[in-house]
């Protein structure tokens, strides 16, 4: 990787406070630096960061359950950089059930 290095880590939150890691992902992707106004660039990257999250868990086939995903910068010059952590319920709300083939 070397134009957008992040990782995301996924922790399966047990209960409040217990967690247990579960994923690492490592992708080389543009779409948390996209964001260039200060006062939007969190919201970006929690709404960036659901999508990641959400897209991944599916490829995962990832058990229901709750989930806590932090994002980290990685760059070589520099010791990794949490960018934002949210907490996602999976499966989401708004991901659509695989239907039956007719």
């Amino acid at each position: 990787m070397d134009g957008y290095p992040h990782e995301l880590e996924y922790r399966r939150e047990h209960t409040k406070g217990i967690r247990e890691l579960a994923y690492v992902e490592r992708i080389d992707d543009m779409g948390f630096t996209l964001e260039h106004h200060a006062e939007r660039r969190e919201r970006w990257a929690v709404r960036y960061a659901t999508a990641c999250a959400e897209d991944f868990l599916a490829r995962q086939r990832a058990k229901p359950g709750r989930f806590v995903v932090s994002v980290y910068r990685l760059r070589p010059e520099e010791p990794r950089h949490h960018l934002v952590t949210i907490r996602l319920n999976w499966p989401s709300p708004k991901t659509p059930k695989a239907s039956a083939p007719t």
